[in-house]
């Protein structure tokens, strides 16, 4: 029996009268009454959600949790919308695509797709491709929609090749309060070893290396660091890791940072084993590793934890084995190299790490800190965070612990306003540091701690 649901359902209704819908038409069976109301009731929430990311933009465009006292725009839809952190996060990333999606804000605004179904297309589409998108995904269900944009990158067309090294994968934890209090616990560290709040994957991937990876030894061994399987095909250079008997595709840039430092086997088609060979000598890892002190190389990162060998020029590009040509860096810098986040390059005693936007300046191998450079001033926003967050490392890599560091930047930028050159900045916040208690003839807690014996 055809109800006319479609057609009934999409009638605004007024919240005050919500509960017209629990009257049947007369001969209308009941569960045709709930099925309409139901339609409904997502037509509306599709429209509110529309709406919401429209409203959500302007709210980010006017920073408007700054006078209510709150921090961010994650912190607005988590104390006043109610959001949990991942939904809010989730939130807002698809508001600020949809800014660019008119064709997707639409479909939203109307039903045609549920939010469910655009937040995962916001991950791919693009102004050019959102049509062939909306296209692929009307009809189908969440699950179908997940799996239609899988393998995809952002600016592909749905009947693009599948390229599954660009799957995410999506695991989920129920943890006990005791056990949910040590992963916090753990990322706290990690933070505060690699001077930033790492991302998911990156913290995931630094929590796994700590377990995988050797912990820092008296005596390292040199031996490479890659020991984890790794199949590369010889021809086409795509690679696979093994993990827990599964082969998982990953990028080129993976294959790139394992060759770095790996231990090669030979063919694993043939009946007889090869022997194996590492490029980098022991002896040379084990210089480089004394040399850099046992710590990540790269300006701001402190971590001591999945430390990797990295050639400053590239094996391709002629770069050698010699420990000049090499320098530690932890797994999460040395991956953003290869991913092209991060260009670390110069030579051993003086490398040059530079990030978009910003430049950061040498240092030497003997200085764990980096020495301020010539910055431009900060004309956005972008830039201006990049030079606060640098102003920060740079005092924690003197001494000071996280939250007077961050107090005194916050502090600085806010007398320079607009000008904030790098060196000024630091300069600046140095000032409203407390003084050590080498200078203030007194104990002091808060000063850096001493330096050398």
């Amino acid at each position: 029996m055809h109800c006319g649901v479609v057609e009934e359902s999409r009638v605004a209704v007024d919240p005050a009268i919500a509960g017209a819908f629990e009257r049947s038409r007369p001969g209308e069976p009941r569960w045709c009454t709930v099925d309409r109301a139901l339609r409904t009731i997502a037509l509306r929430r599709s429209a509110l959600d529309a709406d919401e990311a429209r409203w959500l933009r302007e709210a980010e465009g006017l920073e408007i949790w700054h006078p209510l006292g709150m921090v961010s725009a994650q912190d607005y839809l988590e104390r006043v919308l109610g959001y949990a952190p991942r939904t809010a996060r989730d939130r807002l990333r698809v508001a600020r695509a949809l800014g660019d999606l008119p064709g997707l804000t639409a479909a939203l605004a109307s039903g045609a797709l549920p939010f469910s179904a655009v937040r995962e297309l916001t991950r791919v589409a693009t102004p050019v491709t959102e049509a062939a998108w909306i296209a692929a995904a009307t009809g189908k269900n969440l699950r179908q929609v997940e799996e239609l944009v899988a393998d995809h990158r952002p600016g592909d067309r749905p009947d693009d090749p599948p390229d599954p090294v660009a799957r995410t994968h999506v695991v989920r934890f129920e943890l006990s309060a005791e056990t949910f209090a040590l992963l916090r616990q753990a990322r706290t560290v990690l933070d505060d070893e690699h001077g930033t709040n790492l991302p998911e994957d990156a913290f995931m991937a630094a929590l796994c290396n700590a377990v995988l990876g050797d912990r820092p030894q008296v005596e390292p061994s040199g031996r490479a660091k890659f020991q984890i399987a790794l199949t590369v095909c010889e021809r086409c250079r795509q690679g696979w890791q093994e993990g827990g008997g599964a082969q998982i595709a990953v990028a080129p840039a993976v294959v790139e940072r394992a060759l770095c430092d790996a231990q090669h086997i030979g063919s694993i088609d043939g009946t007889e084993p090869e022997r194996a060979y590492q490029d980098i000598p022991p002896s040379v890892a084990r210089l480089v590793w004394r040399r850099d002190g046992g710590r990540c190389r790269v300006p701001g990162c402190r971590s001591s934890r999945g430390l990797e060998l990295h050639h400053l020029i590239h094996r391709a590009d002629g770069g050698s084995h010699d420990a000049s040509n090499i320098v530690l860096a932890c797994s999460a810098c040395h991956q953003a190299h290869h991913d092209g986040r991060l260009t670390i390059s110069g030579t051993a005693d003086r490398i040059e790490v530079r990030r978009p936007g910003a430049h950061v300046g040498a240092r030497d191998a003997a200085t764990p800190v980096a020495r301020p450079g010539a910055y431009a001033d900060a004309a956005s926003k972008l830039d201006g965070a990049i030079v606060r967050a640098q102003a920060k490392a740079a005092l924690i890599g003197l001494g000071w612990k996280s939250t007077i560091a961050h107090a005194a930047v916050a502090a600085a930028a806010a007398a320079l306003g607009t000008e904030l050159a790098l060196e000024r900045l630091i300069v600046e916040a140095l000032r409203r540091c407390p003084i050590p208690s080498d200078l203030a003839g007194g104990r002091s807690a808060s000063g850096p701690p001493p330096r050398g014996g």
